[in-house]
């Protein structure tokens, strides 16, 4: 685990003073050591240093006229030895790697690549197994991969680049392009070191997180700044680094087997989760889990107990308020398997200083406000052990959502009728007024679910308060991801939230608040082979039309009881409504309406009181909006901070007239 970075200029030499800033500025993803290797594109060689001072960098880059860089911070978790450490090259030096993650099934790899003919010099490296997969097969090394990544393979043989990132989005890769070369990193801040890349916000990117809570690929806050999807792989020429597009490596398809006995389906779930639980034990440094008290990081808990050596520490956060607290629940499982259990409860005032910190931590707006107690988790676990099993993915693998079901019950109703008459009846509710209980659900009598979930993705009543969106051109990009994989309504719906809710909301806060405590995070549950085959899966066999995630139910029922599993669904949610009305009122009240700030740029004033003196009285909850301003302006003044901090020019924010 780790924080990469890499810039390309063919024939005008780098920036390396610049250069190691940015890999630096990602320390904390990699607080184990630095290594950088440079060179020249003509020559096809690089000179590799480990943990270099910036003097020695520079001397070497200005001798070799160096117009490559590349960088990488390191989280040592797997084979701790120095012959591991990146960037790292083929045995002739003409194939680089700098790697983001874990591939869980590189073992497997490095035997079928030493039967032909491939040497290692690690131990049990998992880089070393991209290097030599990279040499015999090229981009289609993607489709072998187990595991979480971001990678950057340059071939210097070639003259190309292949850029990617795994099938979920677990691990980030932002890059800039143009016609003298690309630069790429972990993170936004990186590429904000180089004085190429304007500190520009991009207003349509703006736009975007106002109505999602966060800012889709292959946009970013920063003009000109992109990054890749989940899935995505993108193969450069480094003479032409503008002209290739990103290519999806892979999808799902549903496609029901009904023939096969609902024992026969159990079997083989229960067979690949364990696999993919076990695969995720892989470690050479201390491991743990988070374990929130719900049935997906439970189940997760109780297959990896079975499967470690030793008791494993678990850790949850646990809310004062019994209505958002699942920690009771979590002591439980941890009795029930054995862990050695840490808990904390989060107070208001945690929310607000964890709201401060973790507005830091993204780099670009960000409003799902469970990355304060994600956060907080995190920073508790890496107090005992660097890397942590979690549950995610679980509802999205099978139908956890409420909404699910919410939204198929709204669909028997609404969709009997013609369209044009759901149109009809549909269109009064419109002047609903915004403030009032009640306007959420007549957002969604419209015809077709495409159109009906695109509102849990879409807060138009905010957006339209905007004054910056008529002007900035901005498209909405999240329909692109409802693509025909087939399947029932339940299906798509997974589908969408496993294209666009986990790689762009779920993925983005668990890697940014771990990583900022250089805790590595793992998912066992966002396995590919797992989703694969819940895919060919009967739904009965995961949703029975009230609940999902049926495989976990039976199996945990028969581990801890039946009161355990049929509670009713909370998440990891936080007490906003409550906290915004009482303790936390009147800080709120100050940020969103601050003046000279992003949200007064960016909103009428009598449009944020009204939002304020609404939820204060109840009569709707506006807590989400409401966060959704606290954190964008908590990002702008962080942002602002930082530049503050180095030679950078301060960032350019949209004013709106």
């Amino acid at each position: 685990m780790c924080g990469i970075f890499g810039q390309i200029t063919p024939g005008r030499p780098v920036d390396p003073i610049a250069c190691l800033a940015a890999v630096n500025s990602m320390r904390h993803r990699g607080p184990d050591g630095l290594g950088i290797a440079a060179g020249r594109l003509a020559r096809q060689a690089a000179e590799f240093a480990r943990d270099p001072e910036s003097g020695t960098v520079a001397a070497r880059c200005a001798r070799s006229h160096a117009d490559f860089f590349l960088g990488h911070r390191r989280l040592a978790v797997v084979d701790l030895a120095e012959a591991a450490c990146q960037p790292m090259a083929n045995e002739d030096g003409t194939v680089w790697v700098v790697f983001n993650g874990e591939v869980y099934n590189h073992q497997s790899l490095r035997e079928t690549l030493a039967a032909r003919g491939h040497h290692f010099k690690t131990d049990h490296s998992d880089t070393e197994a991209l290097v030599h997969g990279y040499e015999q097969w090229g981009e289609q090394l993607l489709d072998r991969l187990r595991g979480m990544f971001a990678l950057a393979v340059l071939d210097l043989g070639r003259r190309r680049l292949l850029l990617a990132r795994d099938r979920f989005g677990e691990k980030p890769l932002y890059y800039r392009r143009h016609a003298g070369g690309i630069a790429f990193a972990s993170e936004i801040k990186a590429l904000a070191a180089l004085a190429e890349v304007k500190r520009e916000v991009n207003p349509a990117a703006l736009v975007d997180y106002v109505s999602h809570g966060f800012i889709p690929a292959p946009r970013t806050i920063l003009a000109g700044v992109f990054k890749l999807r989940a899935a995505e792989a993108i193969m450069l020429r480094l003479d032409d680094p503008e002209q290739a597009q990103p290519r999806r490596y892979w999808g799902l398809k549903y496609l029901a087997e009904d023939h096969r006995s609902e024992s026969f389906w159990q079997e083989e779930f229960d067979e690949e989760l364990g696999r993919a639980v076990r695969m995720r034990l892989m470690s050479d440094v201390p491991l743990g889990l988070f374990l929130s008290g719900g049935l997906d990081s439970t189940t997760v808990a109780a297959e990896a107990s079975r499967a470690a050596a030793e008791p494993l520490h678990s850790f949850s956060i646990g809310f004062a308020d019994p209505r958002y607290d699942e920690s009771p629940w979590a002591d439980q499982a941890a009795a029930r398997f054995h862990t050695e259990h840490h808990r904390r409860i989060v107070s208001p005032s945690d929310l607000l200083d964890g709201a401060e910190a973790v507005a830091g931590i993204f780099d670009e707006p960000f409003a799902d406000s469970s990355a304060v107690p994600t956060y907080l988790v995190a920073r508790l676990a890496r107090e005992h052990v660097t890397v942590a099993l979690s549950g995610d993915g679980g509802d999205e693998l099978l139908a956890g959502y409420t909404r699910y079901a919410f939204l198929e019950r709204i669909g028997r109703l609404v969709d009997r009728f013609p369209c044009w008459m759901v149109r009809a009846l549909g269109a009064p509710l419109r002047f609903w007024p915004e403030q009032l209980r009640g306007r959420g659900l007549a957002d969604m009598i419209l015809p077709g679910l495409e159109a009906r979930y695109r509102r849990v993705f879409c807060d138009d009543g905010l957006r339209g308060q905007m004054r910056l969106e008529a002007r900035c051109g901005w498209r909405n990009t999240i329909p692109e991801a409802w693509n025909d994989e087939g399947g029932s309504a339940i299906d798509r719906m997974c589908s969408m939230d496993r294209q666009v809710y986990i790689p762009e909301d779920l993925m983005v806060k668990v890697d940014r608040t771990s990583m900022h405590v250089s805790l590595e995070a793992r998912a066992p549950l966002l396995d590919h082979k797992l989703f694969e085959l819940a895919a060919r899966m009967p739904l009965r066999l995961r949703f029975d039309g009230r609940v999902g995630k049926l495989p976990f139910r039976g199996n945990l029922a028969r581990l801890v009881g039946s009161e355990f599993v049929d509670r009713p669904k909370r998440g990891f949610s936080v007490p906003l409504g409550r906290w915004f009305r009482h303790e936390l009122r009147g800080p709120v009240r100050d940020a969103v309406l601050r003046r000279g700030g992003i949200v007064a740029s960016l909103f009428p004033g009598r449009a944020v009181r009204r939002l304020l003196d609404g939820h204060e009285r109840g009569s709707r909850d506006q807590s989400p909006r409401l966060w959704k301003l606290l954190m964008l302006d908590a990002w702008e003044r962080k942002f602002q901070e930082a530049a503050a901090l180095r030679p950078a020019a301060p960032l350019q924010v949209p004013r709106a007239a």
